[in-house]
């Protein structure tokens, strides 16, 4: 009876501890977020879907993830042949993308770089996707018209970008052309 007794204490015990740790996770994750950028919220498949259809992603492409959370668009993107570059300065989300991308076997398609987006350069991108605050998006547009060659696609999820017309909006997914 001990025995059965002792393996409930810990059994309990290390499920209270994985709650506590996952519970700072999260703490961590949303005050990072909004220090940053925007809080991670994963888009939904379909919000995917039309990032991806509006910015025509083709084979060989190099497509940027501002942001990039768990790294699901990206791995959509490589899956359709595009190389991928998720920039994000959430430590945990890093680790979990890493991990989602190896699950599906695109290592040698996707890197994710921990580094605040705004330090980091898009002058080999031809597709920027986005899921910020429009603040943030506020910010970023010197940043897009600094380093972004023509014809570089701008793929705003949620938000529009203030400064720019807009060349098409799908189910709240707005698309630009630099």
């Amino acid at each position: 009876m001990y025995f059965i007794s002792l393996i409930t204490v810990v059994f309990l015990a290390a499920i209270v501890l994985a709650a506590a740790l996952f519970l700072v996770i999260e703490i961590y994750a949303v005050i990072v977020g909004h220090l940053k950028g925007a809080p991670y919220v994963r888009s939904k498949k379909e919000k995917i879907e039309t990032m991806l259809e509006l910015a025509q992603v083709k084979p060989g492409e190099t497509v940027t993830d501002l942001g990039s959370g768990d790294g699901s668009i990206l791995i959509e993107a490589a899956q359709q042949g595009a190389m991928g570059v998720g920039v994000e300065v959430n430590p945990f989300l890093v680790w979990h993308s890493r991990r989602h991308i190896r699950k599906a076997g695109l290592e040698d398609k996707i890197k994710i770089i921990k580094r605040d987006f705004r330090e980091h350069h898009l002058g080999n991108t031809d597709v920027v996707f986005l899921y910020l605050w429009p603040s943030t998006l506020e910010e970023l547009q010197e940043k897009f018209l600094r380093e972004l060659k023509p014809g570089t696609r701008i793929v705003s999820n949620g938000f529009p970008l203030t400064h720019l017309k807009p060349l098409g909006l799908k189910n709240g997914v707005y698309i630009y052309y630099q």
